[in-house]
């Protein structure tokens, strides 16, 4: 169906406000084809401008050189319209850096389109700032120093005027420039003021920034760096034209030494190779994910993938792969320019050495990794080699891991060659440290030190052994064959062993019965153990006899026991885990302040895993208690020691807690890091609960910190994830959050009709309050976009629910009272000035009922601008005066709107 000359303009301007991507050029691509058949010549005009820069921010720039060249030689023609003469003589900027990016364009046809420009600037009477700045641009892609020089001075010493880049993007490519030349103090100095400064384009601060990792990294300003990083990359994760400066924020993280978010970041744009912006910024993102890769398997890590798609590829073969197509590309290029600048600058970018060994990439992560580790209190260690096992056998048994195997590294030192019982033992321990890696051969070890015992006639100490092999079968899918073994085992110590053994084994056997899930019969062993530990006599056997029926049982009074017993044994590793088993058990009795008090204990473990859980476990705590500064600095001693243990998964899972804890403490920038480290790790898990969790909070941080597209995209994911799990609840939370988005980017279309889909969600949810929230937010998004019919229709829907459910409640009270002010506004803008004066009329009692003074002055102000459009100007001057004297002074452009309506109504 044909369109009007009228309704496609309406169109052009709905695409116009479209983000950039790929969504907005299918639509003018679409557009145009309705725009060459309408016969306006300005439109087709205008509307190949405007695709222009819709290919260019949209990642397709290649498409941007047809329309351009249609518009220039329409304007030629003089055909063009005279109000974009500034849009046409712009783009000849983006001409010349898009023409370098094309290895097949020849060179001669860039410097064609630069003399073009030039002479085109003269005659429009327009300074020449640009054109140096874009000879520059071209002498430095091929290496032409001099030149290069040349033109920097003469477009540092050429006035700005109405062409030159904006305050942000002109130094942003004098920073690159210094940069190229090695210059990096001087490109800080020259960016600091900018960064000072406000700057609103939309290739800013993100641009500038990207261009002062390396100089910022060659000057020491690293956590000028990590920041700079941090903010660009966000800015730019989302956008495939973006591809070239993804890869220096690759080439940074590999500098940095951090090469698992460099790996992260090549997974996560890999797939922007199949259709890349340009051949330019295909070469550069190849050549840095090659450089990140060489890194990752020069560290020993060739066994890692990347998942490209549906496969994985291994980090080797992608490494040679990308580096082949990288150094391609770079010979085209070199060819096309008759130098070997490109090749010269690939080659670097695939074999860049770390400039920094570790650099801590956020603020949250710079914190952890200042915090220091409690230190084990220091043990004076005998010489004999049986002094130092019994020492080391002790630790392992009070779970302090790491000081016991530094024990055991002495043993070998003192003695080299044990023998009999002596070399058991050790081969005893060995076992136990094998055992979570590779179970066969903690058997193997195992039984040759039982072997050893029979030899030496300790048969107690060979069951024992023995014993340990039948706890690894039931641990391992095995208890057919382990628990009879275990069992013959504490038989046959029980008629051999001491009190000491005898214990030993019943806390195996009761183990072993809580692997195999028969938890019944273990509670019925670890019941009868009382003679035993009296007999035995050792504390430490007593204190883990009291852990384990804490363990079991969950109550209080166990905690508190086992606790009591292993303060009295000393401070170790053991104490700290029946603390957080004690903590756990308050927070189950609801006393969450007391478990958070007992958990303190719990954090200065030397065992990085049992500091950084219990750490974890405080920090949610104060969560729960609304605790958002307490909470922000234990996670963040969580995340230290986790990252200490090398735990990256648990390390994700207290990255989540503490962006919630960041929300809470308005530290939009600091949830963000935490969110966007933890969320590759959490899709590896393949844990979608916490995934949409941690993406809702990201999608906080990103409308806070002013990207809001991106907020969009991942609240979509979440109301994906909420439908699939059959959560109409959280499916409207997600879409209402998305829809007051769409508000606040002016895409009032879009809100009404997200604000709809929220309230249906909310309908199936019964959940009738936040339905009329909805549907009354839907009718003024309508109205917004000036779409009256449906802002009444929407209306309609919202009275119909609200009449309902009465005022029952607050917050009901506050829905119909906002209803019908905004009601009374749809209804105005009909002109239906009556029915609006009635639906506004009982507002402002409401509004006082919930002690909202300003919404109830707002309602009376509008009652009166009503009374006004009535005619009633004696009411509407008593009202209006009303309203004037409670609004808060605070609100001047209200104020001072009622101000002067009152004054036109006196006069």
């Amino acid at each position: 169906m044909s369109q009007s000359e009228e309704e496609l303009a309406d169109r052009l301007d709905q695409v116009a406000r479209m983000p950039y991507g790929r969504g907005q050029v299918a639509a003018i691509e679409e557009l145009l084809r309705h725009v060459d058949a309408s016969g306006s010549d300005n439109l087709k005009y205008v509307t190949r401008l405007l695709a222009t820069t819709a290919y260019q921010y949209g990642g397709e720039p290649a498409k941007a050189f047809v329309t351009f060249s249609w518009c220039l030689a329409a304007y030629d023609r003089g055909e063009g319209d005279p109000a974009q003469d500034h849009h046409l003589f712009w783009y000849f900027k983006w001409m010349v850096s898009s023409l370098t990016m094309f290895p097949e364009v020849p060179l001669d046809r860039t410097y064609g389109v630069l003399d073009d420009m030039e002479r085109r600037y003269r005659l429009a009477g327009h300074t020449l700032n640009p054109v140096h700045q874009h000879r520059r641009l071209v002498a430095q892609h091929i290496g032409d120093r001099e030149t290069a020089a040349e033109q920097y001075r003469l477009w540092c010493a050429t006035p700005r005027g109405a062409m030159a880049d904006c305050i942000g993007c002109e130094p942003t490519a004098k920073v690159a420039y210094l940069a190229w030349e090695g210059r990096h103090e001087d490109a800080v100095a020259l960016a600091l003021p900018v960064l000072d400064g406000q700057m609103t384009c939309i290739e800013q601060p993100h641009s500038i920034l990207t261009e002062l990792l390396v100089p910022y990294l060659r000057t020491g300003r690293l956590t000028e760096a990590a920041d700079a990083h941090r903010t660009a990359y966000r800015a730019i994760q989302s956008n495939r034209a973006e591809l070239s400066s993804v890869a220096d924020h690759v080439g940074f993280c590999t500098r940095t030494g951090n090469h698992a978010r460099a790996l992260e970041l090549v997974e996560r744009h890999l797939g922007w190779l199949e259709e890349p912006p340009t051949p330019f910024a295909d070469m550069r993102f190849s050549a840095m994910a090659a450089g990140a890769l060489d890194r990752i398997v020069a560290a020993g890590h060739s066994g890692l993938t990347v998942r490209r798609g549906s496969d994985e590829v291994g980090v080797a073969a992608l490494r040679d792969e990308l580096t082949e197509r990288a150094l391609a590309l770079a010979a085209r290029f070199d060819a096309r320019n008759g130098t070997d600048e490109v090749g010269r600058l690939t080659a670097e970018a695939i074999a860049a050495e770390p400039l920094v060994d570790h650099l801590p990439l956020s603020g949250p992560a710079r914190k952890a990794a200042a915090r220091p580790a409690p230190e084990p209190p220091e043990v004076e260690l005998p010489e004999s080699p049986g002094e130092l096992a019994e020492l080391a056998e002790a630790q392992w048994a009070r779970a302090d891991i790491a000081e016991a195997l530094a024990t055991w590294e002495r043993f070998d030192q003192v003695c080299a060659e044990p023998e009999g019982v002596l070399l058991a033992r050790r081969l005893n321990a060995l076992g136990a440290v094998q055992a979570g890696q590779d179970p066969e051969l903690a058997e193997q070890t195992w039984r040759r030190a039982a072997e050893l015992c029979a030899e030496a006639g300790d048969e107690a100490r060979r069951q024992s052994l023995l014993g340990r092999v039948a706890m690894l079968y039931c641990l391992t899918e095995r208890g057919e064959q382990g628990y009879p073994l275990l069992v013959e085992t504490c038989a046959e110590i029980g008629r051999v062993g001491d009190a000491d053994r005898r214990l030993a084994a019943q806390l195996r056997l009761v183990a072993g019965l809580q692997a195999l899930h028969r938890h019944d019969e273990a509670d019925e062993v670890l019941a009868g153990l009382d003679p035993l530990v009296a007999e035995s006599g050792k504390p430490d056997l007593a204190a883990q006899v009291a852990f384990e029926r804490a363990q079991r049982s969950g109550s209080v009074e166990d905690a508190e026991r086992a606790v009591e017993l292993w303060r009295a044994v000393g401070p170790c590793n053991a104490l700290s885990r029946a603390v957080v088993v004690a903590g756990n058990a308050y927070a189950r009795t609801g006393d969450l302040a007391r478990a958070y008090q007992v958990m303190a204990d719990a954090v200065t473990a030397t065992d990085p895993h049992l500091r950084g859980r219990a750490a974890h476990q405080r920090g949610r705590m104060a969560l729960d208690l609304d605790r958002a500064k307490d909470a922000y600095e234990s996670l963040v001693d969580a995340i230290a020691a986790l990252t200490a243990g090398e735990e990256r998964v648990g390390v994700a899972y207290a990255q989540v807690d503490l962006a919630a804890a960041c929300l809470g403490l308005d530290r939009p920038g600091e949830l963000a890091d935490c969110v966007e480290d933890a969320l590759p790790v959490l899709l590896r898990v393949g844990d979608a609960d916490e995934t949409a969790r941690a993406r809702f909070l990201l999608s906080k941080a990103y409308r806070a910190l002013g990207r809001g597209v991106q907020a969009l995209e991942l609240l979509d994911q979440v109301a994906d994830h909420c439908r699939e799990g059959g959560n109409p609840a959280g499916t409207g939370q997600m879409l209402s959050a998305s829809a007051e988005i769409l508000d606040s980017l002016d895409r009032d279309a879009e809100a009404a009709q997200r604000f709809a889909e929220a309230a249906e969600a909310y309908h199936e949810a019964e959940l009738p309050i936040d339905e009329l929230s909805c549907r009354r937010q839907c009718a003024t998004s309508w109205l917004w976009g000036g779409e009256h019919e449906l802002a009444v229709e929407a209306l309609g829907a919202a009275d119909v629910l609200a009449a309902e459910l009465g005022e029952a409640e607050p917050a009901l009270v506050w829905e119909q009272a906002m209803l019908g002010y905004d009601g009374a506004r749809v209804l105005a803008n009909t002109e239906r000035f009556g029915e609006a004066l009635v639906r506004v009329a009982p507002c402002a009692e409401r509004f006082r009922r919930l002690q909202a003074y300003t919404e109830a002055a707002m309602a009376e102000a509008l009652r009166g601008r009503l009374l006004v459009d009535l005619d009633r100007l004696p009411e509407a001057e008593q009202v209006l005066t009303g309203a004037l004297a409670a609004l808060p002074a605070e609100l001047h452009g209200p104020r001072q709107q009622l101000a002067a309506l009152l004054e036109r109504i006196r006069s």
